[in-house]
């Protein structure tokens, strides 16, 4: 590592130790160094700092420093960081790179709960010609059982074909589907859309999820249970709120997830007896209020063809900041 002064830009390779039984045996980590001795390497990565092994770098070099985008903040960031951001919101149980760590494809297994935690995020360079990059990622979930799936984010307007690696997807026979819009906005202008709280209905606010904020999700939550309540274990903060009717009655839910100066909003429910009453804005605006103190911008992702909760969330002042589509393997897919 000769050479480099702290404050540069670098990439550096080190050894996995222990080193896996399957897969790559080296991982690179781009950021910017914040330190170096003889037995460390700190380095500040998009998604925090990180502290390498001396003896397990195998090569450094300094790269270019990151383009930056101009805009609101909630606007200029770019698709791929703001996917790093959205990952630490809802992880997988098991997560690997191709390519650079933080920069290349990230792999994602929870045990079939949610598309976001069990499909590959193509973000950067896989380090692997694009044939094989897809042959691994059909390679890693087969090892776990799982449908291999790709999450392909896509810039406004474009087509999953504009993207090689969509075309190529689409050429090997997968599947398109299940689109997702990813809105953004100022965290403190969309409270400006707070109305008055809807009668009848108390609000518990808590930082893990209890079994009354479980049996108020959706059914996608009570089908994967056991792999809800691990996944929802992992994000470091985040708050559960919790919506009772007359009675004690769970009659809706909503988590947000606070990362990088984000809130992410996830799994709104609200219990179809109560819909219609402006619980779903009750809820998102108290939970944007409670996440307020330590995100300034918001994000969260919303199907297309869910037309209450576009309503809802663009009547609060979120805009679209792109969108994503999910492709699988088709033969996988198929199966029972």
């Amino acid at each position: 590592m000769a050479g480099l002064t702290t404050g540069t830009r670098v990439a550096v390779r080190t050894q996995i130790d222990p080193p896996p039984a399957h897969g790559p045996t080296l991982t690179d980590t781009v950021g910017e160094l914040l330190a170096l001795d003889e037995e460390r390497v700190r380095i500040a990565t998009r998604t925090g700092e990180v502290s390498l092994r001396r003896d397990l770098v195998v090569a450094a070099r300094a790269i270019p420093p990151k383009p930056t985008r101009r805009g609101a903040p909630h606007r200029a960031i770019t698709i791929e960081d703001l996917h790093l951001v959205m990952t630490k919101g809802q992880p997988g149980l098991e997560e690997s790179w191709l390519g650079t760590k933080g920069a290349g494809w990230l792999l994602r297994a929870g045990a079939g709960w949610t598309g976001r935690s069990n499909s590959a995020l193509p973000g950067g360079d896989p380090g692997l010609p694009l044939t094989e990059a897809v042959d691994a990622v059909e390679s890693w979930y087969r090892e776990r059982e799982l449908v291999p799936l790709v999450m392909l984010p896509r810039p406004p307007g474009a087509a999953t074909t504009d993207d090689p690696l969509g075309t190529l997807l689409l050429q090997r026979g997968w599947v398109e589907g299940n689109p997702a819009d990813v809105l953004t906005g100022r965290t403190e202008t969309l409270l400006h859309g707070a109305g008055p709280s809807p009668a009848g209905f108390a609000l518990a606010v808590r930082d893990a999820p209890d079994e009354d904020w479980l049996a108020g999700g959706s059914p996608r939550i009570h089908d994967h249970l056991d792999a809800a309540r691990q996944i929802l274990a992992l994000p470091a903060h985040q708050l559960f709120l919790t919506a009772r009717g007359e009675g004690g009655a769970v009659a809706g839910i909503v988590r947000v997830a606070l990362n990088d100066g984000w809130a992410g909003l996830f799994g709104l429910h609200v219990d179809p007896t109560h819909r219609g009453r402006g619980l779903g804005r009750w809820l998102t605006i108290e939970a944007l209020r409670a996440a307020a103190a330590g995100a300034s911008l918001t994000y969260l992702q919303v199907e297309p063809g869910n037309e209450p909760a576009q309503r809802l969330y663009r009547g609060l002042g979120m805009t679209a900041h792109h969108d994503y589509v999910y492709l699988a393997h088709r033969q996988d897919s198929a199966r029972p």
